[in-house]
């Protein structure tokens, strides 16, 4: 097995066609074929399901695509940091982020490292925290913002604290129960509640277990995964949703109020076994830095300092 065999192989898959894969990489349909037998041969299982449309991936093919890509894209990142000491960082590089972090940083985020690194290829990944940690203890992508407590250790990955965000109640503008500075959990007994993301994972994990010890009912009548369904049903009287307070815009028709002792925990991830690409690590230091100085500048509204222990991620 070589790169070349790789590269070959991921083309294929890719376009799950023997015949456009041939023509990305300029070779000839057969040859192609030749080398894919000999691949499967070489590691005694069969990697396509050959079909008259085509050709789709066994489970032994979507394993070694995993695998195949991450390798790629470390020999492209070595090529770029051997090669180019003196020159501005370059190469692919990979972020993930929960999809509140998307929406807050994904997009100036983004700007910035088009504009430091004209020759970075960045790709964000958009998903909840277990699968993002996994995503970086596997090598398919590089660094990830991470929302709330991690509910077991990860091995191999280092984990750094950034801040902290309110959570808030919220509800249609003008609504009684809003007018308070701050609402205790005891009063959410009851109330209708659309709740977003996963109940293992950031918000819905810390309202549920904040609810858990103080030994109150949650009364969830819909679960949705984005915020922005959530509010169209908050508009329409369903009930209620929590979330970050920074979310909330004069012109949204909405309120919120602080939930007493309910925080969501913000952090960066990476590997530890393996070293980041230059660029990589260039970006990890931008990304701190841009959201340190975001908070410290009040431009996170909700945020706060990071109060509690480390997660445990």
């Amino acid at each position: 097995m070589d790169f070349r065999q790789l590269k070959y192989f991921i083309a294929v898959a890719e376009h799950e066609n023997f015949s456009r894969a041939a023509t990305q990489l300029y070779i000839a349909q057969s040859a192609l074929s030749r080398r894919m037998r000999d691949l499967e041969e070489e590691l005694g299982v069969r990697l396509f399901d050959r079909h008259l449309r085509g050709a789709a991936l066994t489970p032994e093919g979507r394993d070694l695509l995993e695998r195949a890509r991450f390798l790629m894209r470390s020999f492209e990142q070595l090529r770029s940091d051997i090669g180019a000491r003196h020159t501005p960082a370059s190469g692919p590089v990979a972020i993930g982020m929960t999809h509140n972090f998307a929406a807050m940083i994904g997009a100036p985020l983004a700007h910035t490292v088009r504009t430091r690194f004209p020759q970075a290829r960045l790709r964000i990944v958009e998903a909840y925290s277990p699968e993002l940690r996994e995503m970086v203890r596997s090598g398919a992508i590089d660094l990830a913002l991470l929302s709330g407590h991690a509910p077991v250790p990860v091995n191999n990955l280092a984990v750094e604290p950034l801040f902290e965000d309110r959570l808030c109640l919220v509800g249609p503008a003008g609504d009684p129960l809003l007018r308070r500075q701050e609402i205790g959990i005891r009063h959410l007994h009851g109330l209708p509640l659309i709740l977003t993301g996963m109940s293992s994972a950031g918000i819905r994990n810390e309202l549920e277990s904040l609810a858990s010890r103080k030994r109150v009912a949650l009364n969830t009548v819909v679960e949705v995964a984005s915020f922005g369904l959530s509010v169209d049903m908050v508009r329409l009287g369903m009930g209620y949703t929590v979330y970050i307070a920074n979310v909330i815009e004069p012109g949204m028709a909405l309120a919120a109020v602080p939930i007493t002792n309910l925080w969501l925990n913000r952090s960066m991830a990476w590997p530890m076994d393996r070293p980041l690409s230059r660029l990589g690590g260039e970006v990890l230091h931008l990304v701190r830095t841009m959201l340190h100085a975001r908070v410290a500048g009040g431009q996170w509204p909700g945020a706060g300092p990071w109060r509690g222990a480390e997660p445990g991620a």
